[in-house]
Formats: structure tokens, C-alpha cells, sequence
């Protein structure tokens, strides 16, 4: 494998576009958004998106074959905060490590950990070339230290081939201690929710596999009594949400649903949202590090999001239930890890064949 690299810092990113680097169809393009926040543009022939390089390496936007495929949210642009409900309209954002989730009673942690507002010292951007073609490279190195207790690296790299709809995430893990580090892991893609798509998923559609776990709201609102009513068939059918109804399921703040997926000969669970038209959202990951996936809807008429499969360790529970019940990884002393997760767009007959590569998966289970 061979790789070019360019180093960049905030210097680079000014209130006009500026183009980093370019090679055949693959661009990288620097520019900032009126909110003084840095975005890095990076675009083959059918996709483009946006990093944001010093904010968690968060994926703000994507388009892919001129659809645009990102949630739909009050956010227009992001905003300069480190806040997370102050500042979520993305389509990808890294989730952990001590923790992954919302903080339960005696607990206190930020919202889905350190990574999704990290603040990465070591940038860069370039072109490489490997086996599967030539494909341009965003990534760094977010350090973690906190006194007698952690020291780790996390290093995301994201990969977007020349000619491909689907991009990869390579991600390196290092834990600098010298005793052991137990770490949790999620990452948050947030789609487009489109009505009437169905989702397709290599998991057993059972009870033990697939787990609701509604938002308790309280009170006589509408909206607290239409929860609390489809939450109940939701728990008694765990595959009511399996095609999308805007006008009769309820989503609203959120729905959560735990999955345990079934890995492929090589590995790697597979999750699409099927369109209307056809096409559909791709996720796959690498269930060795990653066995469990969170599907996550948000469906407010404000906003329109769909987590198709969020790769994860554990569930969407608190850092004590994680713990508790061994939904972590472990890197020992000075020891790496990596995760992998691919994600992007598929057309009809791409969606056809990996619709039959899951039911293959589900046959053999």
C-alpha cells in the first residue's frame, strides 16, 4: 500500500474555498462555515462530503449520486459548541471511549464520550493506492489522558475510493497505560429517514436478537400517550419498525432498538435501508470487534433521522450496564486494535445483490 499524505492545520481553512489536493476524480477542498467552524470537502465522481477535521472528524454532510442522504435536522451548519444537542445534524459521529451513552443516576459523563467533539492536534489528508484502487484519505490522532486512570490514541481513518459509492473506515486504537484498557465503541450515522423504505439486515428476527428499548416519557401529552401506545406493540412485535410509516409508528423524541447481528464467512454483518425507488443506505461492519449494532430513529416532523446499524460494543445503555454485563473490548498494556465499518450508497441492482448476500447469511445461521 502506498500512501502520500498532507498535514494541515486551521491555517488552511479560510472563508473562501480552498482546493488542498486533487488526483483524477478525487478532491480535497479546505473552507469554513459562517459559524467560524473548519470543513474539509472531499468528492469522487459520485459521492461528496464534508469532514470536520477539529470536531471529532465528524462527517457533517453527505451526497451521493446527487441525492443527499444526511438526516434531516434544525441545523443548517455546525455550530461552534461542544455540546451535543447544541450541535446534531450530522451523518457520522464517533462515539466513546470510557463511555457511549446517556449517563443513568449516580453516573456523570459526557454524552456519548469524548469522541464525537474531540479536538485532533495531528490532521491530515492524501492520496494512497492498495489493492482495491486509488482512493483519498482523511484522518488524525485524538490523545486521551486523564490522570491514573486513562491514556489511549484513537485514530480514524476514512477512505474514499476513486469510482465507489462506499467508503471505509479504518480505525487504530492505542492504549498507552500500562494496565489493561476496557473501552466501549459506537458510531453514530444518522440517514436520511425516508417514508415507506424497509430495512434489510443480516440478524435473526426474534425476541432475543432484537431488542426495543423505547423512551419512558410521563405525563397526558399526545405525544407521551402515542409513545407509550406504540411502544407496547413495538415490545410485543420487535420488527414493527422494519418499514418505515411516518404518518402511524411514533419515533418521537427518538425509538431505540438493540440488535445482535450474524457475521458473513469473512466476518462482517451488512444493514441497508431500502428507498422506494430501489436504491438504498449501506452499513457493514466487522462483527469480531464490533458484534452488536443500535438501529435509532428520529422522527419529529423537525427532524428525520434514521441510524440504519450503529456499530457498536454494547447497547444504547450507560457505562454501569455496559460494564456490568461485559459489552467492552480490551486492549492490554501498550497494546492496538483496530475496528473497521464500511458505509455509503448503493443503486438498485447493487441493493439486489446485497439484499441476497443477507438472506444467504440468514440461511446458513
Amino acid at each position: 500500500m502506498e500512501m502520500t499524505k498532507v498535514n494541515f492545520n486551521p491555517s488552511f481553512f479560510g472563508d473562501r474555498p480552498h482546493e488542498l489536493l486533487c488526483s483524477g476524480e478525487l478532491k480535497a477542498t479546505t473552507f469554513r462555515f459562517s459559524t467560524g467552524v473548519c470543513g474539509l470537502r472531499i468528492e469522487n465522481a459520485h459521492c461528496n462530503m464534508v469532514v470536520l477535521p477539529y470536531m471529532g472528524q465528524q462527517i457533517w454532510l453527505a451526497e451521493f449520486e446527487g441525492k443527499k442522504l444526511t438526516q434531516k435536522s434544525i441545523f443548517e451548519e455546525p455550530q461552534n459548541t461542544t455540546k451535543f444537542g447544541d450541535n446534531y445534524g450530522g451523518l457520522l459521529l464517533h462515539c466513546g471511549l470510557t463511555n457511549i451513552n446517556c449517563a443513568e443516576a449516580g453516573e456523570d459523563y459526557p454524552l456519548h464520550g469524548e469522541l464525537p467533539f474531540a479536538n485532533y492536534t495531528d490532521t491530515y489528508t492524501g492520496i494512497g493506492c492498495d489493492e482495491k484502487g486509488r482512493y483519498l484519505a482523511v484522518g488524525g490522532t485524538y490523545v486521551y489522558r486523564n490522570s491514573q486512570e486513562y491514556h489511549w490514541a484513537y485514530s480514524p481513518e476514512l477512505r474514499l475510493y476513486s469510482g465507489s459509492s462506499v467508503l471505509e473506515m479504518h480505525i487504530d486504537i492505542h492504549n498507552r497505560r500500562h494496565s489493561p484498557l476496557e473501552y466501549m465503541f459506537m458510531c453514530h450515522m444518522n440517514w436520511l429517514a425516508v417514508d415507506g423504505s424497509r430495512f434489510v439486515y443480516s440478524a435473526k428476527k426474534d425476541k432475543e436478537h432484537i431488542k426495543p428499548d423505547p423512551p419512558v416519557l410521563e405525563g397526558d401529552s399526545p405525544r407521551a400517550v402515542k409513545m407509550r401506545e406504540f411502544s407496547r406493540k413495538l415490545l410485543e412485535e420487535p420488527t414493527l419498525l422494519d418499514v418505515l410509516d411516518l404518518n402511524n409508528q411514533c419515533c418521537d423524541p427518538e425509538m431505540c432498538i438493540n440488535i445482535k447481528y450474524q457475521g458473513d464467512g469473512k466476518d462482517w454483518a451488512h444493514a441497508l435501508q431500502v428507498m422506494p425507488e430501489g436504491d438504498s443506505c449501506y452499513v457493514g461492519f466487522r462483527t469480531t470487534e464490533l458484534p452488536y449494532a443500535l438501529r435509532w430513529y428520529c422522527c419529529t416532523g423537525d427532524e428525520a433521522g434514521v441510524g440504519i446499524a450503529l456499530p457498536t460494543t454494547g447497547t444504547n445503555r450507560s457505562t454501569a450496564y455496559q460494564k456490568e454485563h461485559g459489552y467492552y473490548n480490551t486492549l492490554g498494556a501498550g497494546e492496538r486494535g483496530s475496528l473497521r465499518f464500511d458505509f455509503g450508497y448503493l443503486d438498485s441492482q447493487r441493493t439486489k445483490e446485497m439484499e441476497e448476500h443477507i438472506a444467504n447469511i440468514l440461511k446458513e445461521t
